[in-house]
């Protein structure tokens, strides 16, 4: 049975994923009072971009090409990890350390396409992406620390439940909760870390990788930026969320958490504006901060 939930859950946020940003998008624009587009218009987005030609920079190789396929199929291996119902079935791999080092692997290689289009932008994007990330990985890190000093391990499964057997639970998930909000926001480089709409030469960062994209490397781009959404989201809520002894209700809790998590994103969108570039080091500072202030406080035994 838990097999059957993992692959179900799986293929179902998988296809849903396009749906999650365009919900997003659709939230943001009536916040800021415009119609904005359809929740659906992401899927036809892929759909246009899949069926047109693709044209390579006269200057790239193979690794351009390539790009777009490793960035999709390290996200799906991400979200294969995630025991949906938080319960993973016999011999699942689901261990967050692998997931952190997948989320780096598609990020060096989103960057890796942007170098190798030989581009302005990609080689601007890429810089950019990666400085970056060399903030949000030991945040990471730092947020769920404060998980593993608790539960004493690092797979997925045992993080879902260390709030039920470990004293002063609430306050290491308060801590870790919100170090993992500011993280999430820079992974999936939204505002006020990144805006996904603007295509301004010295704003945009994950954009002016793909820029030189198009056709069906754009489409792979555009859907794994809709599953990063939806497979960091569903990581977060896997192992900081609820959990009931039913695992149906359990899978059909993480995909109502995760249209929240989308209509709470277009709210956050629509508040704030986009931090300047030399801001962001703070910024992924203080998620870090706040994840390392846990930890050192779980380690000396503080309960609360």
């Amino acid at each position: 049975m838990q097999w059957l939930i993992q692959l179900i859950g799986i293929v179902v946020i998988f296809s849903c994923s396009p749906l999650l940003w365009g919900i997003t998008q659709t939230v943001k624009a009536r916040l800021q009072g415009r119609r904005g587009p359809s929740i659906w218009q992401m899927y036809r987005i892929i759909a246009k971009n899949w069926g047109k030609e693709t044209i390579a920079p006269e200057f790239s190789s193979f690794i351009f090409r390539l790009a777009p396929s490793v960035s999709l199929a390290t996200l799906l291996a991400v979200l294969v990890m995630i025991p949906m119902s938080g319960q993973a079935p016999s011999g699942w791999p689901h261990d967050l350390l692998t997931v952190f080092f997948l989320l780096a692997l598609e990020r060096f290689w989103v960057g890796l396409g942007g170098l190798d289009s030989a581009g302005t932008f990609g080689g601007l994007g890429a810089s950019r992406s990666g400085t970056i990330g060399t903030g949000i990985e030991p945040a990471l890190l730092a947020a769920f620390g404060i998980l593993w000093k608790v539960s004493g391990a690092s797979a997925i499964e045992p993080l879902t439940s260390w709030g039920k057997a470990v004293p002063g639970g609430v306050f290491a998930w308060t801590l870790a909760a919100a170090s993992f909000a500011l993280i999430f926001l820079a992974e999936l480089g939204r505002l006020p870390v990144d805006n996904p709409d603007t295509h301004l030469e010295l704003t945009m960062i994950h954009e002016a990788a793909i820029l030189e994209s198009n056709g069906r490397l754009l489409a792979l781009n555009q859907m794994a930026m809709t599953l990063k959404l939806a497979a960091v989201a569903a990581l977060g809520w896997v192992i900081l969320g609820p959990h009931t002894s039913s695992q149906w209700f359990n899978l059909g809790l993480l995909l109502l958490e995760l249209i929240g998590t989308s209509i709470a994103l277009g709210w956050v969108e629509s508040r704030f504006t986009k931090l300047r570039y030399f801001q962001l080091p703070a910024y992924l500072s203080v998620a870090a901060g706040i994840g390392m202030l846990g930890f050192l406080l779980a380690s000396g035994g503080f309960n609360l």
